[in-house]
Parts: C-alpha cells; sequence; structure tokens
C-alpha cells in the first residue's frame, strides 16, 4: 500500500498519526491524498436489474436492504418461469472399429546357402535337411545348374512368430515379417540370385497369399534382396513333372548369373 493511501485510511477510521513537529531538513512536503470515489449502492441495484425502476431510497439501512432482497427474489422468481428453449445437441460421431484382418494359416521355412544363390524353401516341419525325398531333390537342382549340391542351412522362419492371438497374423503381417527377416539374415552376403520354393515364399512380394501361385515361373526384383525366383514347392515337383520342365526352362535362362563364381 502507498502511503499516501495508508495515512488518509488512517486518519478516515480516527487514527491520529504521531507527525514531527518541525519539518526534517531534506523532507518534501505531503501531497494531500484525494479518497476514491464510492458508488452508490442504488447504482449497484440498477445495473443488477436493468428492467425494473430501483425504488426511492429509504432513509433506514434496514429498509433499503430489505428493498434489495425483494428485488433480487423477484429477479430469480422471473428467470425461473421464462420458457426454457432447448438446445439441439449434436450426436458424437461412433468410432467404428478398424476391420481386423483374416489370419492365414501357419508355415515353416528354411532358408540356405548354396555357393552365391540363396534359397528359401517350404518345408511341412523342420527336417528338410536330413535324407528326405524333397532335399535330395534339391541337391539334384544344385547339381544340375552347377551349384554345390550341399547346402548350407543359415536359418530357418516359422510363422506365426509369437503365439500371442493379439499380434498381427494376417498375410500382411507375415508379408512384412518375412521380408524383415530375409533381409536382416542375407545382409552381407555376397549373393546374386535367391530361389523361391513353395506358395508361402510368395509372400515376399504378395500381402494376399491366393495370389502367390501366380508368381511360379516369374523373376521379380526384391528391395535390398537378390533377384528371387519362384517355384513349386518340392513335394509337387516330386509328383508333378510339368513343374520341373517349368522350373528346368526357368534355370537355363538364370543360371548364367553364377556360372563361373562356383
Amino acid at each position: 500500500m502507498q502511503e499516501d493511501a495508508r495515512l488518509a485510511y488512517l486518519e478516515a477510521m480516527g487514527i491520529t498519526n504521531w507527525m514531527p513537529r518541525q519539518e526534517l531538513c531534506g523532507v518534501p512536503a505531503r501531497a494531500p491524498y484525494t479518497m476514491p470515489v464510492v458508488v452508490a449502492p442504488e447504482r449497484v441495484l440498477a445495473t443488477l436489474a436493468p428492467r425494473h425502476s430501483v425504488p426511492e431510497p429509504v432513509s433506514n439501512p434496514t429498509a433499503k436492504a430489505a428493498e434489495a432482497v425483494r428485488q433480487l427474489r423477484a429477479d430469480t422468481a422471473e428467470q425461473k418461469t421464462a420458457p426454457v428453449v432447448a438446445v439441439p445437441t449434436v450426436a458424437a460421431p461412433i468410432e467404428q472399429p478398424l476391420p481386423v484382418a483374416p489370419p492365414i494359416e501357419p508355415f515353416y521355412l528354411q532358408l540356405w546357402l548354396a555357393g552365391p544363390c540363396a534359397l528359401l524353401t517350404e518345408a511341412p516341419e523342420p527336417g528338410l535337411e536330413s535324407a528326405m525325398p524333397a532335399f535330395h531333390l534339391l541337391q539334384d537342382i544344385l547339381r544340375a545348374v552347377g551349384l554345390p549340391s550341399r547346402p548350407r542351412l543359415l536359418a530357418d522362419f516359422r510363422w506365426p512368430l509369437s503365439r500371442n492371438p493379439q499380434l498381427d497374423r494376417s498375410a500382411d503381417g507375415a508379408h512384412r515379417g518375412l521380408l524383415a527377416f530375409m533381409q536382416g539374415r542375407l545382409e552381407g552376403q555376397e549373393l546374386v540370385s535367391l530361389g523361391c520354393f513353395g506358395p508361402a515364399t510368395g509372400l515376399l512380394v504378395e500381402t494376399d497369399i491366393s495370389k502367390t501361385v501366380h508368381l511360379q515361373g516369374r523373376e521379380v526384383a526384391l528391395d535390398a534382396l537378390p533377384a528371387a525366383w519362384f517355384a513349386a514347392d518340392l513335394e509337387v515337383l516330386m509328383r508333378e513333372p510339368q513343374h520341373k520342365a517349368l522350373l528346368w526352362t526357368q534355370l537355363r535362362r538364370i543360371k548364367a548369373r553364377w556360372q563361373g563364381m562356383v
């Protein structure tokens, strides 16, 4: 609080200030303080209820307070009796749950290395590396195209990656997972070709497993991976000779990539 205001409030309350009898040397004289203008209660009531005339002020303070209370009660009763206008409410849009892609059947893949060529084969269960007819067929194919007939098992891939049913088990999720698996396993490998046997290997390209059968006999360029060529499953190659003829035509066209490198 400023000194002038403090002295004025003390004077209004009848409190005598102790003042020096003689003026102090070097002290400027105090300027008189002007009291602020006090708004009359009638004006306050007029601002609260501008639609009603304020009655003539009475000399009795109790009657004045009672009149103000009656005026406020009248205003409150008028507000209660006024018609209530219904405000239309806008319903919040209901968020529709995102469609969940259906899961695909589990599958198992094995990744092999045969010199400058990598092989991704679909197998029913672990065990292709043992003395099975499908493994012997794979050795015959490698020998026929000039690749090492004893490939080295590098890694395997099993889908789904986890038993947790809340994780994405759709074909799109398998596509992303398989592509990341291949890029990580083959990073730094000096490869010129990638052979894929089985429909599940087509998830490297497609996000719909029903379309992977159309990849057989084709060659597709992949990101951060060597060009991949697709063939039927090894079990199908043993049963159906027409698939062997298609595969041999395809290998005769692309085997020049690794000839001279083995």
